[in-house]
């Protein structure tokens, strides 16, 4: 009895689950996307793509605003473009009818959108852009103080040559000037070509591009040879080592 109640549960859940599927595909989506224009919520203003999207067999799509016929497209994609500014202001109904090959005649939902004019679109449109722009702004201002800031200071930094490093989110690059590696900041402003970066070791600046690691660890190891050559004790000539001895000799007093 049990095994027969745990068939009928996993016939019921099959059905369920693959019903959504077989319905949906007796259904006609629309979509409505932006070219070019305003879209905020429910107001659009400007140039707008309907597409339909149905059963595989789908052969022709009707596209309406409100009961007026945009287009008829008979071959996918099923879609057409169209400009609110030819139409009344207002709110109208955006639906798309289709007809399968097998003669079956299906209806989207309607989308329903308010068609604004283009100052009004502009105007909300700024209501948004200004304050994103206000903060960019700032974020710009921000970092030129800093990078002022810390231009004058001039604080280069003490990490020793050859020393392994970490080189962040922005990769790091090579110094045209010095020939050291550093990281690259986030703060550094983009030349197109690269960054315009500041030096931490020399302190002077450059138009820098990351560089593979395998660049960056070889410039490091060129720093330590550089470091252990300049610790290195140049061996003395013959005629050096003849001339230390007579000054040292006028200080044995055996």
């Amino acid at each position: 009895m049990r095994r027969r109640l745990g068939l009928y549960a996993l016939f019921a859940l099959t059905l369920i689950v693959t019903f959504p599927a077989f319905a949906q595909s007796d259904t006609l989506q629309l979509t409505v996307r932006r070219n070019f224009g305003y879209g905020g919520g429910d107001q659009i203003q400007g140039s707008f793509r309907m597409a339909a999207s149905g059963p595989a067999d789908l052969a022709r799509v009707t596209f309406k605003v409100d009961d007026q016929v945009v287009a008829t497209v008979t071959a996918a994609p099923f879609q057409v473009d169209f400009v609110t500014d030819t139409y009344s202001l207002g709110w109208h109904n955006l639906t798309a009818e289709g007809q399968t090959a097998s003669g079956q005649t299906l209806t989207s939902a309607p989308r329903r959108f308010e068609f604004v004019s283009a100052a009004e679109g502009w105007a909300a449109a700024g209501r948004i852009i200004v304050p994103i722009f206000g903060v960019l702004v700032l974020v710009g201002i921000g970092v030129a103080i800093f990078t002022l800031a810390d231009t004058r200071r001039g604080r280069k930094s003490p990490t020793p040559l050859g020393a392994a490093r970490h080189y962040g989110l922005m990769g790091g690059a090579i110094c045209p000037k010095c020939g050291r590696p550093f990281s690259r900041h986030w703060w550094a402003p983009n030349a197109g070509i690269g960054k315009l970066d500041r030096c931490p070791h020399c302190g002077r600046w450059s138009v820098v591009r990351a560089v593979p690691l395998d660049q960056l660890r070889a410039a490091e190891a060129a720093e330590l040879q550089t470091a252990q050559a300049a610790n290195l004790v140049p061996e003395l000539s013959a005629e050096e080592k003849l001339r230390r001895q007579l000054d040292d000799s006028r200080y044995d007093t055996r």
